[in-house]
């Protein structure tokens, strides 16, 4: 199947990816390195620090947010699009992939990791129970995270499409091509090597000196 390069796919792809990067980037630095140092210090230190924290990384935060909805949602209808255009599996390609549950389930896993990523960042009194223990929600937003990862593999790779046959556009190799590439060239069983042992030196030694004159 021919995949032309559509520069609006390429960055909304990019734009998703970069987005994802930074966030889960971000929840693993929390989880890993900023919480255990921070352990270390009294409550009042601990608390300026994620104030001072909480003000430079929220709008990240937000940012990373937007740009993965807006543009995983801007890939999933291109590509939807596509599918239906290209006649995929008959147009049945999407359920025969499952391809809307699997989105389906991407994308609510995907709110709930924006909701626990918002609250650990914010300040409402609402969210202050997701902040009390915040070891335990970053280690939940980073293990929904790592399930979305998967899935959004499991998905890429769905996008190759169905596999076809010479008559619908695929390529056929002729035996003439595999003998002139070389590949998959069948072996004569009967056939002999030209030169046995070591007489393939002497040969070219016979051939390159005079009558008479061989290299002693």
């Amino acid at each position: 199947m021919d995949f032309p390069m559509d520069p609006t796919t390429l960055l909304l792809r990019w734009a998703h990816v970069l987005a994802a990067i930074i966030a889960m980037g971000g929840l693993m630095f929390a989880r890993f390195a900023l919480l255990p140092a921070l352990s270390d210090l009294d409550a009042q230190t601990r608390t300026a620090i994620h104030e001072s924290i909480r003000r430079r990384w929220l709008p990240w935060v937000i940012g990373a947010i937007t740009v993965l909805l807006a543009s995983g949602l801007a890939n999933f209808l291109l590509f939807n699009a596509r599918v239906k255009a290209e006649g995929w599996g008959d147009g049945l390609w999407m359920s025969q992939t499952s391809y809307h549950a699997l989105f389906g389930a991407k994308f609510l896993l995907a709110l709930v990791i924006f909701y626990f990523a918002s609250a650990l960042v914010g300040r409402g009194a609402g969210t202050q129970w997701v902040r009390n223990d915040r070891a335990k929600w970053l280690s939940i937003t980073l293990g929904l995270s790592l399930a979305v990862v998967l899935l959004s593999g499991w998905m890429r790779q769905l996008h190759t499409g169905q596999n076809k046959g010479p008559g619908d556009g695929g390529v056929r190799i002729n035996s003439s091509d595999s003998r002139d590439s070389g590949v998959g060239m069948p072996v004569d069983p009967a056939a002999q090597p030209r030169y046995q042992d070591g007489d393939a030196g002497s040969k070219f030694r016979d051939t390159d000196d005079a009558p008479g004159e061989r290299v002693k």
